[in-house]
Formats: C-alpha cells, sequence, structure tokens
C-alpha cells in the first residue's frame, strides 16, 4: 500500500511539472498571456502546480497516518513486550569517559 501511494504521489508531481517544463519549453509566450488583465497565466500555472503538490503531499501524509503510523506502532509494542524496560544509564558520577582507571587524568 505505501509504495502504491508512494509512486501516485510521484506520478501527480511528476506530471505536474512536466506539464509545465513541456509547455514553458515549447510554448513560451503562452505564459506571458493575460487572460483577464491580471495575472499571466505563468503565474496560474505556478499557482496550480503548487495546489498540486500540496493536495498530494497531504493526501501523502495522511495515507502514511493511517497505514504506516499503526504498523510501526505494532512494532513497538511487541518490542515492549519483548523487552519491557529499556536499559537506564546509572548515575553521571559513577560513569568515566575512560573504560580504565589507569587512564585519563591523574587525581
Amino acid at each position: 500500500m505505501l509504495s502504491e501511494a508512494r509512486r501516485r504521489f510521484l506520478a501527480a508531481n511528476g506530471a505536474a511539472l512536466l506539464v509545465s517544463a513541456a509547455l514553458s519549453g515549447t510554448a513560451g509566450e503562452l505564459f506571458a498571456i493575460r487572460p483577464a488583465g491580471t495575472m499571466p497565466l505563468g503565474i496560474v500555472f505556478g499557482a496550480l502546480q503548487l495546489a498540486v503538490l500540496l493536495l498530494s503531499s497531504w493526501w501523502y501524509d495522511r495515507t502514511l497516518r493511517h497505514h504506516a503510523d499503526p504498523l510501526v506502532d505494532l512494532m513497538r509494542r511487541r518490542a515492549e513486550l519483548a523487552h519491557p524496560s529499556p536499559p537506564r544509564p546509572g548515575p553521571a558520577g559513577l560513569m568515566s569517559r575512560w573504560p580504565h582507571s589507569s587512564q585519563g587524568r591523574r587525581r
């Protein structure tokens, strides 16, 4: 499921990028046309490409949250069952930077 979501995300954003690159390479003057007299079509196409990116990112994040996060939670629960308490470090005063007492600073 996750690899299909990744393929859809890349296809949607790749298609939008390729269409805008192909249009700008072949019909660059199209991006300068102002149909309503306000914004050039290049700005409109860029905004549409940004909207596709934002919507597909939202969709991909939602898909991962619904499919991958439960798997991660399941793995965490299994790990907690196998190792109920994670190892805890001792107090900082008992820890030494040096593996042997003869190394390091002399006291």
